[in-house]
């Protein structure tokens, strides 16, 4: 199978049509958003940012400094209307100033952008009257071609029961940390290699990109594995995607490759079970009515292999809707950490020359912290949520709080 060519609108975004990246985020960020941005109709609003970018100056040492002179654009994004509203070159700082007025639907979204390398990145949505500070930084990368490993924060393997045909529906979620100070692209010529890839299952069938970070059109499933070749930016990106396994596949085997910091397994089924090293069952979680039995490993190794085993003949006649509930919260979650992920990685003020992706020494308790406050905000932003969002809510906070406190007495012992 010829692998599919990433198009131009993902490596070149023309201004005022940021193209297919801008526009999976945007879907994303009007649902996620809308209801808190609710401007005063005719009252002028300000935007006043900076654009920064890294700068070698000496040696290994990286600083950052002022991205000068490219375009700035002010976008609205609504369920009337859509599009570019202003454009500004950054001056000698990297700086720019924006002044509108909202108009037509209260609920629409309104950001910044810019394109550098032929990426595109952009604000969070403007929440304030007068936005200023980091909440109108955009920091840009410069790109490489030169494949390097990015570390798997996160994986979570999700099977449900078999449906009237005898076939389960997986679905595989990806967090995937760019610890550099550069933006993975492919290289523009056939055959270049993905920016990330991953086996799958021999026998699995209809494969397809889950709503998330990455386009479909960047997203290609062939001879085994399922290949991404959409731009990765330093910071955390969510690859989420699903196929289909007969149940003969099971007991399924499944290899992790690299590294990976917290793998998860949900099985639809009490009986389902889960045999790898490193990994224990937990409190199953309920979910839209449907019952999961959660494995939990940290720290996995690199080649390790997990079994995963579920009963013979656990039909649903049900489609795994509670799959899409999940990866939609997860993308929330990850896409609240990835810009304070990337203002820390500014910060830090330092790339390794070999491009290797290096762990952050931020001790445990912080951790453990800063996710507890991005599942408070995310779980916010929650217009009306179910009771069975709630309940995992409620359940990870709780999770995560036992696991401060005894990460908070084990520092304070001294151990």
């Amino acid at each position: 199978m010829t692998r599919l060519q990433v198009p131009a609108s993902m490596r070149c975004a023309p201004l005022g049509a940021l193209g297919t990246l801008l526009a999976v985020t945007v879907s994303v960020l009007v649902a996620s958003y809308a209801h808190a941005l609710q401007p005063p109709a005719g009252s002028t609003r300000s935007v006043q940012g900076r654009v920064r970018v890294p700068t070698r100056s000496g040696g290994d040492s990286t600083g950052m400094g002022p991205a000068r002179n490219i375009w700035v654009t002010l976008h609205r994004v609504g369920k009337d209307t859509a599009g570019p509203i202003d454009s500004i070159r950054t001056g000698a700082e990297g700086t720019y100033r924006f002044s509108y007025k909202p108009f037509g639907a209260g609920d629409a979204v309104y950001f910044a952008s810019t394109t550098y390398g032929g990426i595109a990145y952009f604000t969070a949505p403007l929440r304030d009257a007068n936005a200023a500070g980091d909440v109108a930084e955009i920091t840009v990368f410069d790109t490489t071609s030169r494949t390097f490993p990015l570390s798997v924060k996160g994986r979570h393997l999700i099977v449900s029961k078999a449906d009237s045909a005898e076939m389960r529906t997986v679905v595989e979620v990806f967090e995937l940390s760019n610890d550099s100070l550069v933006t993975l692209v492919t290289a523009e010529q056939q055959n270049a290699p993905p920016t990330w890839s991953v086996v799958i299952p021999a026998a699995a069938i209809d494969v397809r990109a889950n709503e998330g970070e990455i386009s479909p059109d960047a997203f290609a499933a062939q001879n085994g594995r399922v290949n991404v070749f959409a731009p990765i930016a330093p910071g955390v990106k969510q690859i989420a995607f699903s196929y289909k396994l007969p149940a003969s596949s099971f007991p399924l085997r499944v290899r992790t490759e690299r590294p990976v910091v917290v793998f998860e397994v949900l099985v639809e089924e009490a009986q389902g079970d889960v045999k790898g090293q490193g990994f224990a069952a937990v409190d199953p979680v309920t979910l839209e009515r449907r019952n999961f039995r959660r494995f939990l490993a940290q720290d996995v190794k690199a080649d390790a292999d997990l079994v995963v085993e579920v009963p013979a003949g656990a039909t649903s006649g049900r489609n795994l809707y509670i799959a899409g509930l999940l990866v939609a919260v997860g993308f929330l979650m990850m896409l609240a950490l990835t810009r304070s992920m990337q203002r820390a990685a500014a910060k830090r003020g330092r790339v390794e020359p070999t491009l290797r992706p290096r762990e952050p020494e931020v001790p445990l308790s912080d951790r453990l912290a800063q996710e507890i406050a991005a599942l408070d905000a995310v779980y916010a932003r929650q217009d009306a949520p179910t009771a069975s969002v709630s309940a995992a809510y409620e359940a990870r906070r709780a999770e995560l709080k036992a696991a401060l406190s005894q990460a908070l007495a084990e520092a304070s012992a001294g151990r």
